[in-house]
């Protein structure tokens, strides 16, 4: 949900509670906030912090992400923090679009075991059942993280996946999408007297921790769950019992 106040809103208000004329001079001349501004660096960075620490209050997105033939490899979007749970979808029958189906999200553990047995599968293998995301695509300019498959399919594969994304570089009138205003500009006041040798270096750090611990008692940093416990599908296969909770009882 986007806040009450945009960047140069909140920078203005931040400047105005610390009245350091240097850093107004240098940030904020004649009222306005210079795209140069040492505060703009300063929300940007603590927004990146906050999201990578606390995903589950940030934005979920959805995008097209395809699997290669005979390649187990998926790149990520460069704005991926972490996936929603379960999160990524394949096509399980060619050119049916009706056909998408979630698969699983394993730690890499249980990934390398489902890898291992995959290796006896012959054929044609239309869709990975599994996937982990592990570490980056190893271009030092991209340094995008990456996600695992298994099994292989050996044709090229629609996907989708949906995930929580970093927050998008601020604008002079974006809202940061953030829990309330009153973090960043109280971040901002802190960090400003931070720069100006008023106070200690690390105070503005130990408020950004003490946010986390507020968000985390409010459960933000929980990842929303089923209101019912799910099968392990891993460990039991599908059946009538699971379809039908009556066809124990046999046949009318």
């Amino acid at each position: 949900m986007p806040n009450r106040y945009c960047r140069d809103e909140l920078i203005a208000i931040a400047l105005n509670m610390v009245l350091l004329p240097n850093l107004e001079v240098h940030d904020m001349p004649d009222g306005i906030v210079m795209p140069d501004a040492f505060c703009i660096r300063w929300l940007q960075d603590i927004l990146d912090f906050w999201y990578h620490l606390c995903p589950f209050s940030a934005t979920v997105n959805k995008v097209s992400l395809n699997c290669t033939a005979n390649n187990d490899k998926v790149i990520l979007p460069a704005d991926f923090i972490i996936d929603v749970r379960n999160g990524y979808l394949v096509q399980t029958k060619v050119g049916d679009v009706s056909s998408m189906r979630r698969i699983l999200r394993v730690p890499l553990q249980k990934f390398i075991n489902r890898q291992i047995s995959s290796q006896s599968i012959g054929g044609t293998i239309l869709h990975p059942y599994v996937y982990s995301v592990v570490g980056d695509d190893g271009v030092d300019v991209t340094q995008y993280q990456t996600m695992l498959i298994t099994p292989t399919p050996t044709i090229n594969t629609i996907g989708q996946l949906w995930y929580y994304k970093l927050p998008p570089v601020l604008s002079a009138y974006t809202k940061p999408k953030f829990p309330d205003d009153y973090a960043c500009i109280e971040y901002l006041r802190i960090r400003a007297l931070e720069w100006a040798h008023i106070y200690e270096p690390g105070t503005a750090h130990k408020f950004c921790n003490k946010i986390v611990a507020d968000m985390k008692s409010a459960g933000l940093m929980n990842e929303p769950e089923d209101d019912e416990i799910p099968m392990d599908e891993l460990t039991f296969t599908k059946g009538n019992v699971y379809t039908n909770s009556y066809s124990w009882m046999g046949p009318r």
